[in-house]
């Protein structure tokens, strides 16, 4: 009897070993034939891209990316290329949280250009579509800029939430 434990104790191991806990899946399905990531959901680029939280839903379209001339003269950088990330969201029914409504801001999108260099924030902003906190029922359209040091003819946007937590990606053309 104590023969038979053993061998199923260590069959178990055997089996477990092999499996990972499902690690094994994540880790054989890279993104583009090189690294380890997995393939996040596709934004529809001027489509609602539904997020369902805990504290209630929003959802985000990206509309577009777009260049402009504008500089910051008071800027230490000095970019080849400004382009604005332009986005609408909608509180569908996310309730408040310390006191303030819904909003998406510069800390919820990773963007990368065609060479694959993040991309920091450039300070200019678009007094027309300015990130505004949004009570349920409402909407705000934004938009954020980024300098890039050589140009780009896409912006590549990692949409996350929370601690990094990568939901869902887009590529933009640059118009």
């Amino acid at each position: 009897m104590k023969k038979i434990g053993i061998m199923l104790f260590v069959l178990g191991l055997v089996v477990f070993g092999l499996t990972g806990c499902g690690i094994v899946e994540y880790l054989s399905n890279p993104r583009d034939g090189a690294g380890t990531e997995k393939k996040l959901p596709e934004i529809v680029l001027n489509e609602p891209f539904l997020v369902t939280t805990v504290n209630g839903d929003y959802s985000l379209t990206i509309t577009g990316a777009r260049t402009t001339p504008e500089r910051n003269e008071n800027s230490e950088s000095d970019p080849e290329q400004v382009v604005f990330l332009d986005f609408t969201y909608e509180n569908i029914s996310y309730e408040k949280r310390n006191n303030m409504d819904f909003f998406l801001a510069q800390g919820d999108f990773v963007v990368t250009d065609d060479a694959g260099n993040v991309l920091e924030t450039y300070n200019i902003k678009d007094p027309n579509r300015m990130i505004q906190e949004t009570p349920i029922g409402g909407s705000c359209s934004a938009s954020i800029a980024y300098g890039l040091e050589k140009s780009s003819k896409n912006l590549n946007v990692i949409f996350i939430r929370g601690k990094g937590r990568e939901v869902a990606q887009i590529r933009i053309p640059i118009e």
